[in-house]
């Protein structure tokens, strides 16, 4: 959104926790951006912020010539430091408290003005031009499919790549949800050959983000070229943007390259639409409720661009992302019947190059790892661990290495994010 009733910055200086406190900000309607120590001081002035917020880690370096530039800004600042969880607490109520008290904030940011707000900067940006949107069916993809179509209507192409990674009977679900909700153009591209052959005997997951992301993008250059259309729509969100960020200033630091971000190539031939990409997740999700989109696709699990390309560890081949897709189906299958899914966040298989020596059928053998994931979350800056029932995990395991072939071990995964990450690439 380009304009804000008001807007607190957040100074990253090394500190974990800064997406935490910026939610707790947002959660009084008070909108926040976060940025690292080494932006300039004039990237901060252009957002014209009431306030300035520094997060420090208290194991972190001082660094006060830093600090000092922003401090010259002459706008409200406060800092808080984080060393435990008590003063984790107790930073979030200061951070609240100097918006309030020491800024002046209304805390008139809210999702109602923000529709109203997006729509006119996509009118603006757009014109009488179209738009070519990727849609995956996922949340963040449907959400900004609908607040374009709002605002655009007809001028709005979206266009579902099969890319060979997606999830059992993903594309064929996918075309019918939105054939009998939307009246929207809808273009079906079949490009599994294409994004497979690329990533053979790729195993790098930055790597393999990057070919899904160009590859993407070509596409996209494909289906447009039909149309003419000069604007790409995304649903790139906030923790994309900053995920993508370099930790501590290095610029090989970054947490991973979203498919959103770091995969665009050079010389990209559209213009980009990417209207929530100032949001967490669950404020798309807020977002899409006041859209009037279905609980079938606001309520599902969150799916990555990349697909099942980042939960198959190591070099793809057809046969073991075969392998990985039943395995996933299962998994799926279960939680619903369990009444399990709607209980979690985020569950899913994970394909784990690695043969163990077992027995099937009175038989050895010497097959693959599954393991299962199940983590809840609110925005996808933090993730905590699913205790889901013994029973269940006894039935989906026993379900996987009886009905898929190459596979006897399932394991499962109890890592919270940090210091994990959602996906396992």
């Amino acid at each position: 959104m380009k304009q804000t009733p008001e807007t607190i910055v957040m100074l990253n200086f090394v500190c974990d926790d800064i997406q935490k406190i910026a939610r707790a900000v947002r959660d009084k309607n008070i909108y926040t951006m976060v940025m690292p120590y080494t932006v300039s001081a004039e990237r901060v002035n252009q957002e014209k912020p009431v306030g300035l917020i520094v997060c420090k880690d208290k194991t972190a370096p001082a660094r006060d010539a830093e600090l000092a530039k922003f401090k010259a800004l002459n706008i409200p600042l406060v800092e808080l430091e984080i060393s435990d969880e008590a003063s984790k607490s107790a930073a979030v109520e200061k951070a609240v408290d100097f918006c309030l008290n020491t800024c002046k904030c209304s805390g008139s940011w809210t999702m109602e003005n923000f529709l109203e707000e997006a729509i006119k900067d996509i009118r603006e940006q757009v014109g009488n031009e179209t738009v070519v949107l990727g849609l995956s069916g996922g949340v963040d993809s449907s959400v900004v499919a609908a607040l374009i179509h709002k605002a655009i209507g007809k001028q709005l192409t979206c266009v579902f790549v099969n890319h060979g990674l997606l999830r059992k009977n993903e594309a064929e679900s996918v075309q019918e949800i939105f054939a009998r909700n939307f009246d929207m153009n809808l273009v079906y591209v079949d490009a599994s050959d294409r994004f497979l052959d690329k990533l053979k005997g790729v195993s790098d997951p930055e790597q393999k983000r990057k070919i899904i992301g160009k590859e993407f993008i070509e596409v996209f250059a494909d289906a447009a070229a039909q149309t003419g259309a000069p604007f790409l729509g995304q649903g790139t969100i906030y923790p994309d943007i900053l995920e993508s960020i370099p930790l501590d200033g290095n610029p090989n630091g970054v947490i991973k390259s979203h498919h959103n971000v770091g995969g665009l190539p050079e010389n990209l031939k559209f213009k980009l639409v990417e209207p929530v990409d100032c949001l967490f997740k669950d404020e798309v999700r807020k977002l899409g409720r006041l859209l009037g989109l279905p609980s079938e696709l606001l309520d599902r699990h969150p799916f990555p661009g990349p697909s099942l390309g980042v939960r198959h560890i190591g070099a793809i081949e057809r046969n073991t992302l075969h392998i990985l897709r039943e395995a996933d189906a299962i998994v799926t299958e279960e939680l619903l019947k369990s009444g399990w899914y709607h209980k979690t966040w985020q569950t899913f298989a994970i394909f784990v190059p690695v043969k163990t020596v077992g027995m099937k059928n009175h038989k050895r053998t010497y097959d693959y790892v599954i393991a299962i994931r199940s983590i809840n979350s609110v925005d996808a800056v933090t993730a905590q661990v699913v205790r889901l029932p013994w029973e269940l995990l006894d039935t989906m395991s026993n379900r996987i290495i009886n009905e898929v072939d190459g596979v006897n071990r399932v394991v499962y995964d109890i890592t919270q994010k940090p210091p994990g990450t959602i996906e396992w690439e």
